[in-house]
């Protein structure tokens, strides 16, 4: 049962979290209320088109969060704030919601303090964040990965396969009281798919992303990447924004608080990540 609350209700859209989903469900709230959400994500070193915004949904129109998508907001005017100068974003294509900066004079630093602007009809948010420093030491155990030929239509031989060389584990230096969680991003111009009974939602994926880790190392298995070939692997550190809206949504159920936002006159929320970058490659057995 969903209670009426605007901000339990943006759970819907953050039930995905451990896996920085698209925002894709709506946030539903009680009839004749209706809120603007944000999730904004910079990430350091790369461009800035990670913005979306979109409307709360009426719990008299669903039966369920899942029921209906979020509908977009694509005529607000939103802009980013770094040391007093302004950088206006543009409505990406398409109806989306999302916005991205294309200038070439804007690039996220570690530590920048950014203040997003946003004006939708009459109303205004605003919300700031800090952009963390990037964890150290990101390192695999193992920088090639190796398939089996089985799994290719191979002769078995007669004896159950190895799969040691199909496994490694990415580390990194841990900070105490930190999140981290791991991308795998196929580099490949034209990479050459597997599938191994793979989930539909990974199938042709370039781009996996993992759960969030208090922890400093994660398992990788050859056999649940989409693609041979060279993956970036990025170790990103978790901004507190982040961390606490992680936090609200996998505590216990018998003592729920109401899910975190930073954003003043809107829900949701706005966060920064940094990365080590190393690499894995992944090759099918000779």
């Amino acid at each position: 049962m969903i209670r009426a609350t605007p901000q339990l209700h943006w759970l819907a859209l953050l039930l995905t979290v451990g896996t920085l989903a698209a925002c894709g469900d709506p946030v539903v709230v009680s009839p004749g209320a209706e809120e603007t959400v944000v999730r904004a994500y910079l990430y350091a070193g790369e461009p800035v088109t990670d913005i979306q915004l979109t409307k709360t949904v009426p719990i008299s129109t669903v039966d369920s969060a899942a029921a209906v998508a979020a509908p977009p907001i694509n005529d607000a005017r939103v802009a980013l704030v770094r040391g007093g100068v302004r950088y206006p974003l543009t409505r990406a294509p398409g109806d989306s919601g999302y916005y991205q900066y294309l200038g070439r004079d804007l690039v996220i630093r570690e530590g920048d303090t950014f203040t997003l602007e946003a004006s939708v009809g009459t109303g205004t948010l605003t919300a700031r964040t800090v952009v963390p420093v990037r964890p150290s030491g990101a390192r695999v155990a193992t920088a090639t990965l190796t398939i089996p030929r089985i799994f290719f239509g191979g002769s078995p031989g007669g004896m159950r396969p190895d799969l040691s060389a199909a496994q490694t584990v990415v580390r990194w230096t841990r900070t105490p009281g930190a999140l981290y969680f791991v991308t795998l991003e196929n580099t490949e111009l034209a990479p050459v798919a597997i599938d191994f009974g793979l989930p539909e939602r990974l199938r042709g994926r370039r781009r996996l992303v993992f759960p969030p880790t208090a922890a400093d190392s994660l398992p990788i298995n050859a056999l649940g990447l989409p693609f041979l070939g060279r993956y970036r692997v990025n170790v990103w550190r978790v901004n507190e924004e982040y961390a606490a809206l992680y936090n609200t949504l996998n505590q216990d159920s018998r003592d729920l608080n109401e899910p975190f936002t930073n954003i003043t006159g809107g829900l949701g929320v706005f966060t920064a990540f940094a990365a080590d970058t190393t690499s894995v490659t992944v090759v099918r057995q000779p």
